[in-house]
């Protein structure tokens, strides 16, 4: 999610983990995108990602409650990781008198990141905790995300795909298309970046007009900076939030990770 969102509005974040060798990180934090996929690329151990312990939520729950007595956690699909039933454990464990409300997003990256904007928008304005998370869960299902990238070796790496289809797509110059939600699905498949952000384009469009869109890369900004003029054009008058592709499902699309989420009305 851009810095500059999450200040504005006064989101608190728990960075996950990854891990290159023996070496773990804060995703984001102790470790920037352009350094993760620098080392992506190089190094030779393959990342690993984990949770955030739940010392990490008790904290974090227990500081929030100093200024508050009503929280909303938003986490990754409890499918996709452990965050969840990670953030559920540590409620339990939580001193201070605040009521924690728990939402399993389903999904992850920005399809995530819209329902925390949307639900810290509605803080502002002066919904009370219930409300959100009614908000919230009604939203859940409306958070879609389609992603792309120009290999599916790092897919290889991460097991969502076999060596021999490697090397067909390789040839052919496939780009897969996979949606998350969930779980890890494949969508489709086409040659060409060209037609792979036509691709994305077209699945935006198929839920229109959208509520919040965002665009995320892994290492090319001006691709990214394109697609969102593309979306500018096609949905006139709604923001497009951009940023860059956390390690979690970057680890999985390489260096040339494309996405686009959305958010229905």
């Amino acid at each position: 999610m851009p810095s500059k969102v999450v200040d504005e509005l006064g989101i608190t974040v728990i960075p996950l983990y990854v891990q290159f060798g023996k070496k773990s990180y804060r995703d984001s934090v102790d470790l920037t995108g352009a350094e993760f996929y620098h080392k992506l690329v190089h190094d030779a151990d393959y990342p690993k990602t984990s949770t955030p312990n739940i010392n990490d939520f008790v904290t974090t729950y227990n500081e929030l409650a100093t200024k508050t007595n009503e929280i909303i956690s938003i986490h990754l699909g409890s499918k996709i990781s452990a965050t969840y039933n990670m953030a559920v454990a540590a409620t339990k464990e939580v001193e201070a008198d605040c009521r924690i409300e728990l939402v399993d997003s389903q999904t992850t990256i920005m399809a995530l990141g819209l329902l925390v904007i949307e639900a810290a928008k509605a803080a502002k304005e002066g919904m009370n905790l219930s409300q959100l998370s009614d908000m919230v869960h009604k939203l859940v299902p409306k958070a879609h995300v389609l992603v792309t990238c120009d290999t599916i070796k790092y897919l290889v790496r991460g097991g969502h795909a076999s060596k021999t289809q490697a090397l067909l797509a390789s040839a052919l110059g496939i780009n897969p298309l996979i949606q998350i939600k969930e779980e890890v699905l494949p969508f489709g498949r086409v040659r060409g970046r060209a037609k792979a952000i036509d691709a994305l384009c077209k699945y935006a469009k198929s839920f229109s007009p959208p509520r919040g869109l965002a665009v995320e890369y892994a290492t090319d900004a001006e691709e990214a900076k394109s697609l969102v003029g593309r979306l500018a054009d096609m949905f006139p008058g709604i923001p497009t939030y951009t940023s860059v592709v956390g390690a979690v499902v970057g680890a999985h699309l390489g260096p040339h990770g494309l996405a686009v989420s959305i958010l229905e009305q």
